[in-house]
């Protein structure tokens, strides 16, 4: 075939079955049943391709499908193709005039005469209400769950949905980009039972350390008190990372109160200084620490710290101070956490951005973490300096109460 791409060469065949589904007065649970002919799948597809859309579209990494007024694909971009071939659905010359169902095998498009939209099923489908909505004008974005055939089984799929109408030559069509993010809403499934597993079994130990504490011989109390901080310190690090994916995901919920700044710090600083990473380092509260009111989610600005201080902590050497300072600037209330180390230009330029690490990779949600967490929940902005006369210094600046 001259042409793989563009799907020119429709055969006679491809429309052959679809022909003894056709009726006068089609049934239909939901979306019409009514199918062009083939001759008009072919005229209409290469008019598309005359629109010279079709290369651009082709460099799209999203799957691409422009369908006519019938729901049938008149084109398909590389994407939608190469998933169509690699699913063993067919080959990329099938694809013209099917049906979107019926091009990533659902498994109820054959449950009717009508096919894909027409089934009881289709009645709750993101995609066909998607594309209803594109013919009819409108642009849309919904959700398809899908169930497919599959290398002998069945497959779900989690489709995201977009669609916008598109006239030509007085003819209306709909522009379909769909996305599969199966796997993401899987990872996401598997991250949830992951930390909730997680934290009960860390939850469980430390509760049980607590009890032991009161019981051990004197000479066990140090390394029973260690093994309690250190189990601590543990579950705390697994609730930030389980917070961290929350507010990526914007399904953290911020619960506001009235807090005194200067107590807030006071705390920071005991919770932290006997932490595992302090090991040497001294933590101090500023001389000239100023209270203010501020109202915030505690257990977010509690990460929030808590980061600005690991971050300080792991930059400084044995016996070097962090210090933590807090006071009104500019109408706001600014929270810094100041260590001696000076960061170099190079790792200064890349700072807040995601999984940059000094320490390798796999790292480098702190200071990401930072920026996300003040910025989209706490409504207020942060900032660094750092330079050899001052050292480095990270502040945040969050509205007053």
């Amino acid at each position: 075939m001259a042409c793989p791409r563009n799907l020119c060469n429709l055969g006679r065949g491809t429309f052959r079955s679809r022909e003894r589904m056709k009726q006068d007065r089609p049934s239909t649970y939901y979306a019409s049943a009514q199918r062009a002919d083939a001759e008009t799948i072919r005229r209409q597809a290469r008019v598309f391709l005359g629109t010279h859309c079709a290369k651009l579209m082709h460099a799209v990494p999203t799957m691409l499908l422009v369908l006519n007024g019938q729901r049938q694909a008149i084109f398909a971009n590389k994407a939608c193709q190469d998933f169509f071939v690699e699913s063993g659905a067919g080959q990329a010359e099938g694809l013209l005039g099917l049906r979107p169902g019926e091009i990533f095998s659902c498994i109820h498009a054959g449950e009717t005469d009508g096919g894909c939209g027409t089934t009881e099923y289709c009645i709750n489908c993101g995609a066909v209400r998607a594309v209803l909505m594109g013919l009819s004008g409108s642009s849309a974005e919904m959700h398809c769950r899908m169930l497919r055939s599959f290398q002998g089984g069945t497959q779900a799929l989690d489709l995201a949905v977009a669609v916008d109408p598109y006239d030509l030559n007085g003819e209306q069509f709909a522009v379909l980009a769909i996305k599969d993010e199966s796997h993401e809403i899987r990872r996401n499934v598997l991250e949830r039972i992951f930390f909730h597993d997680l934290l009960n079994v860390a939850g469980g130990v430390r509760g049980l350390t607590e009890v032991l504490r009161g019981r051990v011989p004197d000479t066990l109390r140090p390394d029973v008190d260690l093994l309690y901080t250190s189990l601590d310190y543990l579950v705390d690090e697994i609730m930030a990372q389980k917070d961290l994916m929350a507010a990526e995901n914007n399904e953290l919920q911020p619960r506001p109160v009235d807090r005194d700044a200067l107590d807030f710090l006071r705390d920071a600083v005991e919770a932290h200084k006997g932490g595992p990473a302090a090991r040497g380092v001294r933590l101090v509260l500023a001389e000239g620490a100023e209270d203010f009111r501020l109202r915030v989610d505690p257990m977010i600005l509690r990460r929030v710290l808590g980061n600005m201080i690991k971050n300080a902590v792991e930059a400084s050497r044995n016996g070097q101070t962090v210090t933590l300072d807090c006071r009104v600037e500019d109408g706001r209330g600014m929270f810094s956490v100041h260590n001696e180390a000076v960061m170099a230009r190079k790792v200064q330029l890349q700072i807040f951005n995601r999984s940059f690490s000094t320490k390798g990779p796999g790292r480098g949600l702190g200071t990401y973490s930072i920026l996300l967490l003040t910025e989209r929940y706490l409504e207020g902005q942060a900032s660094f300096s750092s330079a050899l006369e001052t050292g480095t210094v990270f502040r945040i600046h969050l509205p007053l109460a």
